[in-house]
Parts: C-alpha cells; structure tokens; sequence
C-alpha cells in the first residue's frame, strides 16, 4: 500500500469538517490485504462515515484517454473524496465523443474526471493551483518538489511539452504527448 499517511491525513481532514470528529483512524491497521489478491495492480476503496464502513479491493486498470474535452462548468465542486461521482458521470454523458474532460473555472484549469493534472513545460512538471480535489499523489508530489502548483489557463497550454494524468494510482510515470485543438487535446501515445 502506497502514501497511507496522505491516505490518512485525508480521512482525519474529512471527517474533521465534514462530521466534526477529531479520531483518526490507523488505515495501516484498518486494512488487510485479502488472500484472493495476486499479481497486479489494486485499489482499495475505504467507505466511511462516522465509522469506517466498508473496505473494498479491486483490480486497477489504467485508463489512456485519446482525446480530452474542454468543459467550463464552475458548478462542478469535489473538495472531499466521495463516492458519489454522479457530477463527474453527467459530465462525461454530455460529452460522448471524448475520452475525459479538463474541467475549467473561468478557463482555469482544476481536474480531469479521475486524476489531477500535470504539464511539462521543458523543465518543470507544473499543476494547477485550482484543483478540484486535492488528491494524495498530487500532495506527495507537492510536497517531494516533484511537481509545483502554477495558475494555468487553457490559452497557456501552448506553452507545455507533455501531460500526465495523476491519481493515488497513477504517477508521474504515465507520460502523453498532445496537440492542442479549439475545445480539446488529442493524446499521441504515452510513455
């Protein structure tokens, strides 16, 4: 299991703000990798409300989108990790001819659908400072000076080289080329 303490940092924030419980819970405890799990990639998904509720294990695979969508939609809000991800479902069923979105706040970029972003300017891996989620990957990344937070807007895609998408499952190891199109990107391959 990988970033557990970001894991739970996340848990005890939420549930401070959310339910205003101040406990947090040992998910290095918590969790117990089930005998069925063999070779390959897991998510685990840790539901909990006032108690942990419910932990579940599956089978990771990595989406590798071919196309992304411009979407500006300042309603779209996910401060905290819920399973509810009806708004992210809406927004993908709106717009079925692509592989993902870049949902935009006033051209801002925050997020994809799934993962934070990141761009490659030639030097530097730079993500938004506006995320939707503050996700754990990003965080460790942030905080290991891997990645630095920049504001960006769509119209500065020009300037960057390479794109990674990035969640508790996905590093900066998942490298995409793209070009730039009016109301989206088109992904050339990865590396």
């Amino acid at each position: 299991m990988h970033n557990l303490a970001y894991h739970n940092q996340r848990v005890k924030q939420s549930r401070r703000d959310l339910l205003g419980i101040n406990e947090n819970p040992d998910l290095e405890k918590l969790i117990h990798i089930p005998d069925w799990i063999g070779e390959g990639i897991y998510r685990c998904r840790v539901s909990y409300k006032e108690e942990i509720e419910k932990i579940e294990f599956f089978e990771y695979h990595f989406k590798h989108p071919k196309t992304i969508q411009f979407v500006e939609d300042t309603s779209i809000t996910y401060p905290y990790k819920y399973e509810d991800r009806s708004q992210f479902q809406q927004v993908l069923a709106q717009n079925p001819k692509t592989d993902d979105v870049f949902i935009l706040h006033n051209s801002y970029l925050t997020d994809a659908t799934f993962a934070n972003i990141a761009f490659f300017d030639g030097q530097d891996w730079l993500t938004p400072d506006t995320p939707l989620l503050k996700g754990t990957k990003r965080q460790y990344l942030l905080d290991n000076k891997i990645l630095k937070e920049a504001t960006i807007k769509v119209e500065d895609l020009e300037h960057f080289k390479k794109l990674s998408l990035i969640n508790a499952m996905r590093d900066l190891n998942i490298v995409y080329d793209f070009t730039i199109h009016i109301n989206h990107l088109v992904i050339h391959g990865n590396h």
